[in-house]
């Protein structure tokens, strides 16, 4: 069976999240690099940053390597990167709704841009979760296993 264009759209939007996520683990690993190599770096406090910078980029990376595994599966059109996607997604919608909420209270992040990207990530994730559960795309998927 033919793959879907949307089912390639949201493979494509999984590859650019996955690179998002791996831009994010080189700029943790650079605040490692440049807490180890300060004058303070024997500090408790500095000390502490490089640990969580290097644990948040190995998370980061390896949650990019997740997307990337997921997005070929979509590509394959493979029944259980459908529903891991379904899942993600939802999660993904249930932490952008508890991150508006939680930030709305901080001074450091603009509010306006910071409800305009959080309304965007969450009508993309809605469009992606809404086009995965149509009955075609759930039978191009079980097609391929069937």
């Amino acid at each position: 069976m033919k793959r879907p264009i949307g089912v390639t759209m949201i493979a494509i939007l999984t590859f650019f999240g996955a690179t998002i996520l791996a831009l994010g683990s080189c700029a943790f690993f650079v605040v490692a690099f440049i807490a180890m190599t300060g004058v303070d770096a024997a500090e408790p406090i500095s000390v502490a940053i490089i640990g969580m910078a290097i644990a948040g980029g190995f998370s980061l990376l390896v949650l990019s390597g997740v997307a990337v595994c997921l997005a070929i599966g979509v590509l394959d059109l493979r029944e259980w990167a459908r529903i891991v996607s379904i899942a993600s997604i939802s999660t993904g919608i249930g932490c952008a709704i508890l991150s508006l909420l939680g930030f709305k209270g901080y001074l450091i992040f603009p509010v306006v841009p910071s409800i305009v990207c959080h309304l965007l990530v969450m009508v993309t994730a809605i469009w992606m979760l809404a086009y995965l559960l149509l009955p075609r795309v759930k039978h191009a998927f079980s097609a391929l296993t069937a």
